[in-house]
């Protein structure tokens, strides 16, 4: 009882102040010590579903679900660029070398890499490059967390054109990066989604956040890339099945799968 009190009092702390780690999920596929990832974002990966779980929570508790280990350390930090993040000391303490990681998620500011892709490419070579080399393990990646296009497409002038800057932007971010890069095609599934769908099946009415079907979309495609495996066969979680076999296959194919 006392442990679960206090991982609950840990979920408060994540938001307020960014790094926890949580406890090992264990499996056999996975080897004992389990697959080390860090998160570091804001409330695009930080938002929770009804569940009570943000992104990072679902990807955990799909590895366990499939009887696979995962070891996840959060810097979620809401409203905050990377930048801020580091600046704040609590990026900057996950990525000091202590901990090495097979894989580090980086989510950065919603509309950053598209509006000001300079800025955006400076913090990533500059601030984080040096650290995520002494951070990775040998063969780890680091993972972009690729946006996706918000309801309102302002400074562009449509919505395409917001998707055709974050494409652009995130490509280079991933040729620019010495160190092994995979970018997780976020906004390409959202689009996928969206066309048929519509954006309010994936976004708050604030026009910004995941609904708790884009916190699994995003959950899915995380899991497919930390474990090299098919999203196909997944739980549907708190989902139906009918509306999780979907964003599941969006995600399979955006994936190869």
């Amino acid at each position: 009882m006392i442990r679960k009190v206090l991982a609950l009092v840990l979920v408060g702390v994540v938001t307020a102040a960014g790094l926890v780690a949580s406890d090992p999920q264990r499996g056999d596929a996975a080897g004992t010590a389990g697959v080390e990832v860090l998160f570091v974002g804001n409330s695009l990966l930080g938002t929770r579903a009804a569940s009570g779980e943000d992104t990072p929570d679902v990807v955990g508790r799909l590895a366990r679900s499939t009887g696979l280990t995962l070891r996840a350390t959060e810097v979620i930090r809401f409203g905050n660029t990377l930048q801020r993040t580091w600046d704040a000391g609590l990026a900057r303490r996950a990525l000091d070398g202590s901990t090495r990681y097979d894989f580090i998620v980086l989510q950065e500011y919603s509309t950053l890499v598209a509006t000001e892709p300079d800025r955006a490419s400076s913090t990533l070579l500059e601030t984080y490059a040096p650290a995520l080399q002494r951070s990775l393990k040998p063969g780890g990646k680091v993972v972009l967390f690729k946006n996706w296009a918000l309801t309102d497409p302002a400074p562009f002038a449509s919505r395409a054109q917001n998707v055709a800057a974050i494409d652009a932007g995130y490509a280079r971010l991933a040729a620019s990066l010495p160190v092994p890069v995979v970018v997780a095609p976020i906004s390409d599934e959202f689009e996928a989604v969206v066309a048929r769908d519509g954006t309010g099946s994936l976004i708050v009415p604030d026009g910004k956040h995941p609904t708790g079907r884009a916190v699994y979309l995003d959950a899915v495609t995380l899991y497919a890339l930390i474990f090299a495996r098919s999203p196909r066969g997944l739980p549907d979680l708190y989902l139906s099945p009918g509306t999780a076999g979907h964003l599941r296959g969006v995600a399979a194919t955006a994936l190869g799968y």
